[in-house]
């Protein structure tokens, strides 16, 4: 998964550090979803990983569409579902934006980014 070499005793933070060209920085937020589509995750090429859980109690669907409902997104299951996107295994979606929509009002989604700085 790269050209990289981990020092033997490498922190976490030196082997991010030098498998992303430098450090990275980890960003929380807390999105609530309604039953009109809005953008889960903005658009940002320097972040290398994505994960949303839904902590709400009804399902959300998500799609990088932003005409996503809840009839032709990716289900993001109630009460603790969750999707995520690495970048060695998503490729540039990672960095793509993320819409969401659900049934009902209210659903509150976890949303941890790691990002390149």
């Amino acid at each position: 998964m790269g050209d990289y070499k981990i020092p033997a005793g490498a922190t976490a933070a030196e082997i991010t550090a030098r498998r992303f060209g430098g450090p990275t920085q980890i960003v929380e937020t807390l999105v609530t979803v309604d039953t009109t589509a809005i953008k889960l995750i903005g658009n940002n090429p320097r972040r290398v990983a994505w994960t949303a859980s839904n902590r709400g109690s009804s399902d959300c669907a998500v799609s990088f569409a932003q005409d996503v409902t809840t009839g032709n997104g990716f289900i993001l299951a109630a009460s603790g579902g969750t999707i995520e996107s690495y970048v060695d295994e998503d490729g540039e979606t990672v960095s793509a934006a993320l819409y969401a929509v659900s049934g009902s009002a209210g659903q509150t989604v976890r949303i941890v980014e790691t990002v390149r700085v």
